[in-house]
């Protein structure tokens, strides 16, 4: 296969968080050597407000952009909108379309996905006040509704009575200006499940990396029993220390071909493309789907490496094959096209959607 040269596209801004200006420069330096070890051509550009014209300088019909765009809705490079830009302008990009990332990014579309594809995952309920809170489920855990990286996550996100959560609907509402979302809480390990392949149009072609867990058998409080924003940000804290985080999960064979049926059910349900994690507790001994990341870390040491290394991949021929998952993509389309194009370019009968 010749080598296309590869634009590895990030944003930042004056709104990202330290942790988030952090933790990109790292991994956009670690990309870039990782590839260029393997042979290819890199170069990195920075998005901030402006997505067209840094773009301009790179001929969408040469370059495979390595889409690791993150931000927030509110910032322009926000990774739908992104997405959704490369599209419009032909290039071929790593990772989902803008449909699956901004429907993933709001979790009520998310668990609609899950539901309408009969995915299993914990009841729940979307709520706009503290006072319109009926929820009957508990214990139960509130969430920011559209809010990433565990944003808004604390101890005090588990409630275990309905005047609990109707106190943390309406502070999340009001820090958040936005709906949250109140789920049923699996006091369970917690299970990370990486799953990868190009086209969520082809079950077959769709496999899990690695199944990590993390466990919480440290804590007894159960307001301690979850991944909140400090233990995943704040390496000085205490629920940082003491979660750990095992990759390969210890599993009997028949709970772990649930975890990874359910979990390939998820990616396929949201349309993921080239890579993504789904998270999961467990009700009983049924794997219930709680998140769907469609843009998932891909740092060195985050869990989606943590799973290449445990199938003895390197971290190098992992971020390849993401890129080269694109390509495949690329080739398929102009494939197609060919197929059903005379040589002259009249068009011999319509021509299905592309993705």
């Amino acid at each position: 296969m010749i080598k296309p040269p590869v634009l590895l596209l990030y944003g930042l801004d004056e709104a990202s968080h330290p942790y988030e200006v952090e933790g990109t420069q790292l991994l956009v330096q670690a990309a870039e050597e990782a590839l260029r070890s393997r042979g290819w051509h890199v170069e990195t550009v920075q998005l901030a407000h402006d997505l067209v014209t840094p773009l301009k300088p790179y001929d969408p019909h040469e370059w495979i952009v390595l889409n690791l765009c993150e931000g927030s809705p509110t910032q322009e490079f926000y990774y739908a909108r992104v997405a959704r830009l490369l599209g419009s302008l032909d290039y071929t990009f790593s990772g989902s379309d803008y449909r699956c990332l901004d429907q993933t990014q709001y979790k009520v579309e998310m668990k609609r996905l899950l539901r309408q594809a009969s995915v299993p995952t914990p009841q729940w309920a979307i709520f706009n006040t503290g006072d319109e809170v009926d929820f009957s489920m508990y214990p139960a855990i509130v969430k920011p509704a559209s809010e990433h990286c565990s944003l808004g996550i604390t101890r005090r996100s588990v409630v275990l009575n309905v005047e609990e959560a109707r106190q943390q609907v309406a502070r999340l509402c009001e820090e958040f200006n936005g709906p949250a979302l109140v789920e049923e809480f699996l006091d369970s390990p917690e299970y990370n499940v990486s799953v990868w392949g190009s086209d969520a149009r082809d079950p077959e072609s769709i496999s899990v990396l690695g199944v990590s867990t993390m466990t919480y058998d440290a804590f007894e409080d159960i307001h301690d029993r979850l991944c909140t924003f400090e233990a995943k940000w704040d390496p000085e804290s205490a629920a940082y220390q003491r979660i750990p985080a095992i990759c390969p999960a210890p599993l009997a064979p028949e709970l772990k071909a649930e975890i990874e049926r359910v979990s390939i059910a998820a990616y396929l349900a949201a349309g993921c493309r080239d890579y993504g994690r789904i998270d999961l507790r467990l009700r009983g001994d049924q794997p219930m789907a709680l998140d769907i990341n469609a843009n998932c870390d891909v740092s060195p040491g985050g869990g989606f490496a943590n799973a290449a290394a445990a199938a003895n991949l390197p971290y190098a021929e992992m971020l390849e094959q993401i890129v080269v998952f694109a390509i495949q993509r690329r080739d398929n389309v102009v494939a197609l096209e060919r197929a059903w194009f005379n040589p002259d370019g009249r068009v011999l009968r319509g021509i299905p959607a592309v993705a």
